[in-house]
């Protein structure tokens, strides 16, 4: 069986659950209330940049503390990596003018239309530079923390819920064998065959792209370890819920990984099961994944510079 326990050597923070709603409360929620009253005065973004957070976050949920290096070292003191992204007050576009619409704008201030498309698409950067750092991530992390903050009622508009996910893979576990082949094929595929052109020359090769929610994410096996909702439409204690979380010292091994939707199986994926097997199923749990095939590197980067957050 794979070892997926945290080791409680380095498991030092306690009262955890009582910590974390004191730190979502005092940084994000209070934070976030004065960032939108100057919002609504200066027309500039609310955007709380999620990085530093993050990694109090997941010290916060793992119990493990940083070792205070910032971006330039170990996240946790057990090795884990962080790494997080928000898709929470992005800046928006209207989709008749072409100019920016804050998100808390019911409309755009510059031509008045409602007619704005609301961007959800933060993803996670991972940076794999050299034969040393792909070494890193497959044989000295131990595992990966991937927060995200995001809005559970985004399709229905309501921007005043905001939930924060905390994900884990165990990078040397025989259920993060497509992780790790994920990794290996941005390397040798996409981030060594740019070494020598114009873009390997201008300093912007892509990160690879680990897109929340989407095939490759599923195909990674995640470990859903905390859940949190922050209601801003709420006041004091009522506002924070934490719904779900994993103890610190608990086997990651005996939890299931996420439920891959049905919506993301490709026709060719879906031809593997069959209608019949398909029929009233919610999603594809993690053995039935055995079946499928990780796909093609392309999309795994875009046009984003390179950052631990």
């Amino acid at each position: 069986m794979d070892n997926m326990i945290p080791n409680k050597q380095f498991i030092t923070i306690n009262n955890n659950e009582d910590l974390i709603k004191t730190f979502l409360y005092e940084v994000i929620y209070s934070q976030r209330k004065v960032m939108h009253k100057w919002s609504e005065i200066t027309n500039q973004t609310p955007n709380l940049k999620i990085g530093y957070p993050g990694q109090h976050l997941a010290s916060l949920i793992t119990g493990v503390k940083g070792t205070g290096t910032g971006a330039r070292g170990d996240d946790l003191e057990d090795k884990s990596e962080v790494k997080s992204c928000s898709r929470v007050d992005q800046s928006d576009k209207c989709k008749d003018c072409g100019n920016n619409v804050l998100r808390s704008q019911k409309e755009c201030p510059h031509c008045k239309s409602k007619n704005i498309k609301r961007n959800n698409d933060s993803k996670w950067l991972i940076g794999i530079r050299n034969d040393n750092e792909l070494d890193m991530y497959l044989n000295k992390i131990p595992r990966m923390i991937f927060l995200i903050s995001d809005y559970p009622e985004f399709d229905s508009g309501n921007f005043d819920k905001i939930q924060f996910t905390s994900y884990e893979i165990w990078n040397q576990s025989d259920r993060a064998k497509n992780f790790r082949s994920i990794l290996k094929n941005y390397y040798e595929k996409i981030y060594l065959p740019k070494l020598n052109s114009k873009e390997a020359n201008k300093g912007s090769i892509a990160p690879l792209n680990f897109w929340p929610y989407q095939f490759i994410f599923y195909m990674s096996n995640p470990i859903k370890t905390f859940h949190a909702t922050i209601d801003f439409s709420k006041k004091g204690d009522e506002a924070i819920v934490i719904d779900y979380y994993v103890k610190p010292d608990a086997d990651r091994s005996k939890l299931e990984s996420e439920i891959m939707p049905i919506e993301i199986l490709s026709k060719d994926d879906k031809l593997i099961f069959g209608p019949e097997f398909l029929k009233g199923k919610n999603g594809i749990n993690e053995q039935e994944r055995n079946l499928l095939t990780l796909r093609e590197t392309k999309g795994l980067t875009m046009k984003d510079k390179y950052s631990r957050f």
